[in-house]
């Protein structure tokens, strides 16, 4: 800290002093005392520190002035003399003003060695009555200091060193006794270069010198032309270093003053904020230094390891740094508003503060840094919630979200600027909203009849409203402003549109059309490409009322399109369009396409194969009657413009057999070909498109077919009477199509993937009764283990695949085999994995990302063979249309009379349904 020089090396002419007097500002005020003060001004000692904070209800009334006050003096702080003297003003977006003293400060008054008083005066202005109010602050406070204190301030750097200077008369006995105290000579300032000043240059550039009995305090303001930055481990260091000669007739003195603050350090990565500080600086340390004590603190207090955590702040060591990591947004900090290219920003700031404690052989530095950080500039879009309701034609918006130094200023309306009382004034409902996470916004509400809203009719029955604005804002305190534009619409429906829907059947398209408010007879439907009247309408089945109409159109009814054909079935399409017969106008369009699984292909017991073919999209310029089998022919015994019909033997048209094992494979083809266009540019243009489709049947081969005659007497014969006693049925999940493999009691919950089809059997294994059947009643899905839960996802209603979603539930064949002895003891049925929607629907091509839990029940019947010859048991589930189709398209399916006694519940489950 200091050294001894022989008095010749520094001795150099002797000037005279030019005495320099710093004027001061003497301020009559009336002081006020007591408890109003403390209320509205508080303070408190923070280290070699104190901070008055005069809270925003005190300071509303700015202009504020602020006086440092001694035993004889009140002095004004300027922003010059506050960097000088050691203080530091600054204010938060809440309207608080926080004034910062050091305890060695220019005007602080030191009572012993660890007390420090520093009075204050704070004289606030009221413009409209040109009245002041003066509050009079003294703060005591207690500080043990260590051999050396550095402080970087906002504003400015301080280092205080404790004057160890020697006693001479021990020194140099042989010299004769002069007085013991050395005086201050000269400065020297390294810039690096050295350069040495008067005490009274100093402080006419601006530096604080201050040199008592016991301690040196220098201070700098940051940005002298004698500082200098170096850049240390990455982060640049403004440098204050100066050497202080002491000086007798004898003996001279050295004490080093110097100051290292860093510019730098502090970067942003996502929402974190990093701030690096070089853990060893050599302006202030020696090669020999040990760390003994590293704090962090916020807004110059000083946070204990909980309140870090609380806070998640982290401190952390490498090898060159001190990393101290801070989110974004922590409530120590707070955000700004700005103006950027006109643009909304926003920008959050916090104030950390590092202090450091080391030792160097017995001498310790206490070592505090208060670095604020801004995050750069963020573009902040303000939002428009529209919260209207059109009928009640009143545009009803919320624009958000602002922080609490943005006011709203006007509002342009249409081609008026409007100013808040005037929109008050004209009905307008503008009202400010806090939130509860600081921000807030700007309700605004207007009329669908106010004058400047804009009204456009687009469709018949659509109004729409159009509101064209531009709010004002301005952010205080810097008056900077910034303008939002915003575009208010609306449509109100004045009547309601026609609608269609419909769904899939087994074996045809259930369509519905709603009117609306529209009249029937101002509405057409076209049906494909048929306009529906009263005539064509019979060939349907269809009912209609004054509100809807609904009709069923056969899958070969020449209305449906097939997008493709397959052995297995067809997938078909059904377009229905609804029109304005008076403004031409198209008000709905609708397209159902489904599976259909229907046989095409029928191979008789005779020796003989028919096959119905439809007409594809694909091939529109196709004629049924142009198609042929391999002999040419081979043509359909009967055709209509959208299907042909082929009935022929195995041994005919070309029909060729092949042997497999115990098996005989009869095939043929179906084909057409596009005949060539005239011209050789136009056969060019476009290929030829052919139409191929492969018939087989398969016949089991060398099998002998056995006839039973049964003759029936007329009298009834004797026979025995039946037994009574309790048939169980179970439902069973298979693990395969097979049917040979079942899930058990312990292997549920069952994990099934979506597009995975599930195989469940309903049956009876301990019964040898052929005179019983087990009968489907009702299949469905629920989401609990109680099968009366909703919602409910319907299987198989009535014995047949529900009409909601026929193509997700198939009825299969059961045939004997070494487990099965009596087919009609057991019921198969195939489920293709599906999604579950809240109408109560299936969906397979929705994808999720987790398991839904599902159960299955079914409603079983053990049906007697006497009920069959009623009918009870089976009959057909839907009749055709088509008699020329009705063998095509039949399906089998239960008649629901029987009572609730006679059905029995089963249950399997949980099955794990994964997307």
């Amino acid at each position: 800290m200091f050294s001894i020089a022989p008095f010749h090396k520094y001795l150099q002419t002797m000037v005279c002093f030019e005495i320099w007097v710093l004027w001061l500002v003497i301020v009559p005020a009336t002081i006020i005392h007591g408890d109003n003060s403390a209320d509205e001004i508080n303070a408190e000692c923070l280290g070699s520190r104190v901070q008055f904070t005069i809270h925003g209800s005190s300071s509303a009334v700015t202009p504020l002035e602020v006086y440092a006050v001694n035993d004889t003096q009140i002095v004004l702080i300027t922003p010059y003399l506050a960097a000088q003297c050691g203080y530091t003003q600054k204010s938060d977006p809440w309207g608080n003003t926080i004034v910062s003293a050091s305890l060695q400060s220019c005007f602080a008054k030191k009572e012993d060695g660890m007390a420090f008083t520093v009075a204050m005066q704070f004289k606030l202005y009221d413009f409209p009555t040109s009245s002041e109010k003066v509050h009079e602050v003294t703060k005591s406070c207690s500080h043990k200091m260590t051999s050396r204190e550095i402080m970087c301030e906002t504003n400015f750097m301080e280092v205080s060193v404790r004057k160890a200077l020697p006693d001479k008369t021990a020194a140099l006995k042989h010299l004769p006794t002069v007085d013991s105290n050395l005086e201050l000579w000269k400065i020297i300032l390294y810039t690096p270069e050295e350069k040495a000043f008067y005490e009274e240059d100093l402080l006419k550039m601006g530096y604080s010198v201050n040199s008592s009995p016991s301690r040196l305090v220098m201070r700098s303001p940051y940005n002298m032309a004698e500082s200098f930055v170096e850049r240390l481990a990455d982060v640049d260091m403004i440098v204050f270093k100066s050497a202080v000669l002491y000086r007798d007739r004898w003996m001279m003195a050295i004490v080093e003053a110097s100051a290292a603050c860093p510019t730098n350090g502090a970067t942003v990565v996502g929402q974190m904020i990093f701030w690096h500080v070089p853990r060893q600086i050599p302006h202030l340390m020696s090669s020999d230094f040990e760390i003994l004590e590293v704090h962090l603190g916020v807004n110059g207090r000083r946070l204990t390891p909980v309140e870090m955590a609380s806070h998640n702040y982290t401190m952390s060591f490498t090898e060159s740094h001190i990393v101290i990591v801070i989110p974004i947004g922590s409530p120590d900090g707070y955000y700004k508003s700005h103006v950027h290219m006109e643009h909304y920003h926003i920008s959050y700031t916090i104030e950390p503060m590092l202090e450091m404690l080391w030792k160097e052989l017995l001498d310790r530095t206490t070592y505090q840094v208060l670095f604020p950080i801004t995050t750069p500039l963020t573009p902040w879009q303000p939002q428009i919630t529209d919260n209207t309701l059109a009928k009640q034609k009143m545009f009803d918006v919320l624009l958000g979200y602002f922080l609490p130094d943005v006011e709203l200023l006007n509002i342009t309306v249409g081609s008026q600027v409007l100013s808040i009382s005037e929109l008050i004034s004209r009905g307008f409902g503008l009202q400010e909203h806090h939130f509860p996470n600081g921000t807030k916004g700007f309700s605004f509400r207007v009329s669908f009849s106010d004058p400047n809203v804009q009204k456009m009719n687009l469709r018949y029955d659509v109004t729409s409203y159009t509101l064209p604005l531009i709010f004002g804002f301005v952010i205080l305190p810097e008056h900077a402003s910034f303008l939002h534009s915003a575009v208010l619409e609306a449509s109100l429906r004045d009547l309601v549109l026609p609608g269609a829907g419909g769904s899939c059947g087994n074996e045809s398209f259930n369509i519905y059309v709603k009117y609306g408010n529209t009249p029937e007879s101002q509405l057409k439907i076209i049906l494909g490409e048929r306009e529906l009247n009263n005539d064509n309408l019979q060939q349907y089945n269809h009912h209609r009322n004054d509100t809807h109409f609904t009709i069923d159109v056969p899958l070969m009814s020449p209305d449906v399109i097939f997008e493709s054909v397959k052995l297995a079935g067809v997938r078909g399409r059904l377009d229905l369009k609804i029109k304005d017969s008076v403004n031409d106008w198209d008000l709905k369009d609708l397209s159902l396409a489904c599976p259909f699984y229907v046989p095409l292909l029928e191979c008789l017991s005779n020796g003989t194969m028919t096959v119905i073919l439809p007409k594809l999209e694909s091939v529109p310029n196709l004629n049924p009657g142009e198609l042929s089998l391999r002999d040419p022919a081979c043509k359909p015994i009967y055709t209509e413009d959208h299907f042909a019909y082929f009935h022929f033997a195995l041994n005919t048209c070309g029909t060729s057999r092949t042997f497999v094992e115990d098996t005989m494979k009869y095939e043929n083809e179906v084909t057409w070909k596009e005949e060539p266009l005239q011209t050789i540019s136009e056969s060019l243009s476009e290929p030829y498109k052919q139409y191929r489709f492969t018939v087989s049947c398969i016949y089991k081969a060398n099998s002998t077919q056995s006839v039973m005659f049964h003759s029936v007497s007329h009298l009834k014969e004797p026979e025995a009477d039946v037994g009574t006693g309790e048939l169980t049925v179970q439902l069973r999940l298979s693990q395969d199509m097979v049917y040979r493999l079942f899930y058990h009691d312990e292997d549920y919950p069952v994990l099934k993937y979506l597009k995975q089809p599930l195989y469940f059997e309903v049956g009876m294994d301990h019964s040898s009764d052929a005179r019983v059947a087990v009968v489907l009643e009702n299949c469905w899905a629920t989401l609990t283990k109680d099968r009366h839960s909703r919602p409910r996802w319907d299987l198989i209603v009535d014995g047949c695949p529900s009409s909601k979603d026929p193509e997700q539930t198939k009825l299969l064949p059961v045939m004997a085999d070494d487990r099965v002895h009596i087919p009609d003891h057991f019921k198969r049925f195939e489920v293709e994995t599906f999604n579950f929607k809240d109408d109560g629907s299936l969906d397979g091509d929705e994808d999720v990302n987790m398991a839904r839990r599902v159960f299955v029940h079914c409603d079983v019947i053990l049906c007697h063979v006497e009920n069959a010859a009623e009918g009870r048991c089976f009959q057909q589930c839907a009749t055709p249309r088509n008699p020329n189709q009705a063998s095509h398209f039949s399906r089998v399916r239960r008649r629901s009379d029987f009572t609730k006694e006679e059905l029995q519940h089963v249950s399997t489950g949980p099955i794990l349904l994964m997307g």
